[in-house]
């Protein structure tokens, strides 16, 4: 009995063991939420359910507020668009009694750590919410039973490993067309830069050698004046010889022919002195501009200074072709509000350097008025209100608004940005039946109502420069906000537009008629 002794304690000692085990494990696997009472069961539809298990953690503004009671597969979810989809699970969560839930909440599946463990975080709502279309609802709070239709998974392991294998080849494509790219089209490009560069050069080399050519022919031209004085001074000694022969005829004669051939050699003399200084001259002048002196002779040796000027003037060439090029569209526009029973005025000018583009600027008599808002914070030491209080004030007057934008238009849509009725604004017109229909957009505004204001017109040409008008203004908002005009209104008007021709026809009919009545 004394050998049986040990052995019976290490059998109790191991049945109390694995006792303790089973025990323990137990307690483990009723998660966060052991010993809690339970509150409400909700459920979700997720097309991933991989890392959720049983007993999960479910959290809520980070803090362990249920855990995941069940998972099922292949269950028939109520929801059409989740019918088109057969792979999904449905995923039941239960929550504590002190967790309020709304319709509009959110579940998201999070990733805990890269080993692909997962849990669940609720967004539990908000009582009130405006939907997509701006119509506002109450949150309803959700039971046992209710559904989570809000549903964000996040991207596994190895959904983000497929997608790195998927943009790999293709970033090795791009690099391969920059190599591409960089030995052959940017090679050429260097090449012909090269090439114009040797051509320039070449011509310049051509204007030096027309003007050595030019120095030549002006070193011809003196040489030859060495025979032109030997020939004068032929004919002095004919002078000379024919005076001789007048000697006999009298010493009165004698005397007159002397001084008149005196006079004439010492012009002669005057002359040969500047024909000297102007070949002087002559010679200086190619030398220096052989050697690059001075303007003319730095012009023709200076390559740099050559292609600044041709530079010069081709800028100053496109910049006088661009101002000559602008065209004025001048516009007038009225338009009758119906709803506000009330008159807006437009006075729009168009600058347009091309034809698919332009500048616009209006000038805008609007009834709404420009509206400006004000915040102003009061400090008060009085303890029955509050220490500050924000003031807003909303000041409308009557000064005008106006409008510049950009705008740019490719094929039969015209896009525009800019500053639209003293607010930052876009727009986009359409442009049919050969530009004499136009459909125009406008959205602008976008701190005045709920929604920013959103203006649509159509304008039909049914006259040579006159239209015919109609649209819908501040289509999003059906009323206006207290302290402002607005609010969704209907209306129509006329529009005459002219351009630069129309614009020398007026003043030249204008002129003649004034002229006409002056006299």
């Amino acid at each position: 009995m004394k050998t049986l002794g040990p052995a019976i304690k290490v059998g109790i000692t191991f049945a109390l063991v694995v006792a303790l085990g089973y025990w323990s494990f137990m307690m483990l696997a009723k998660g966060s939420c052991a010993g809690k009472q339970e509150g409400i069961q909700l459920h979700a539809y997720f097309r991933d359910a991989t890392g959720l298990v049983e007993k999960s953690r479910v959290q809520i503004a980070g803090l362990n507020k249920g855990h995941i009671v069940s998972r099922e597969l292949n269950v028939q979810p109520p929801r059409p668009e989740l019918i088109r989809d057969k792979r999904f699970a449905k995923i039941t969560v239960g929550l504590e009694p002190d967790v309020t839930i709304y319709s509009n909440a959110r579940v998201i599946k999070t990733s805990a750590s890269l080993l692909g463990e997962f849990y669940l975080e609720i967004d539990p709502g908000t009582y009130e919410w405006t939907d997509d279309q701006g119509r506002r609802h109450r949150g309803e709070v959700l039971k046992t039973g209710d559904e989570i239709k809000l549903v964000s998974e996040g991207v596994t392991v190895d959904q983000l490993a497929r997608q790195v294998s998927t943009v790999v080849p293709v970033l090795k494509n791009i690099a391969e067309d920059i190599r591409k790219f960089t030995k052959g089209p940017l090679h050429s490009i260097a090449k012909n830069i090269n090439d114009g560069i040797g051509e320039n050069r070449g011509n310049v080399r051509r204007v030096l050698e027309n003007m050595e050519a030019i120095s030549a022919d002006v070193r011809r031209i003196t040489r030859g004046a060495d025979r032109n004085v030997e020939g004068i001074l032929t004919d002095i000694k004919h002078i000379t010889a024919a005076v001789r022969e007048l000697v006999g005829k009298g010493d009165k004669e004698v005397k007159e022919t002397a001084g008149k051939l005196k006079t004439g050699l010492d012009k002669l003399a005057s002359a040969i002195d500047k024909l000297d200084s102007a070949l002087g001259n002559v010679d200086g002048i190619t030398r220096d501009l052989q050697e690059g002196k001075g303007t003319v002779g730095r012009l023709l040796k200076d390559e740099s200074l050559v292609d600044d000027v041709e530079q010069t003037v081709r800028d100053a060439s496109g910049f006088v072709r661009s101002l000559t090029g602008l065209q004025t569209v001048v516009g007038l526009r009225t338009e009758f509000n119906f709803e506000a029973n009330s008159i807006k005025t437009y006075v729009s000018v168009e600058i347009r350097p091309r034809p698919d583009k332009y500048y616009l600027i209006e000038l805008i008599d609007d009834p709404r008025g420009a509206r400006t808002i004000t915040s102003r914070l009061i400090r008060s030491d009085d303890p029955s209100k509050p220490a500050i209080q924000r003031e807003e004030i909303v000041e409308v007057t009557d000064a005008f608004r106006f409008t510049f934008q950009f705008a740019k238009r490719i094929s039969f849509a015209t896009f525009r940005f800019g500053i639209k009725e003293s607010t930052g604004g876009v727009g986009v017109d359409f442009h049919i039946f050969q530009d004499r229909l136009r459909l125009e957009s406008d959205l602008f505004d976008f701190s005045a109502n709920v929604w920013p204001r959103l203006k649509m017109m159509v304008a039909w040409e049914f006259f040579k420069r006159l239209y015919v008008v109609g649209g819908v203004d501040d289509v999003f908002n059906d009323r206006a906000l207290d302290g402002s005009g607005g609010g969704r209104d209907y209306f129509a008007g006329l529009q005459v537009r002219f351009n630069d021709e129309d614009l020398k026809a007026l003043l030249l009919f204008g002129g003649s008629a004034m002229s006409g009545a002056t006299k």
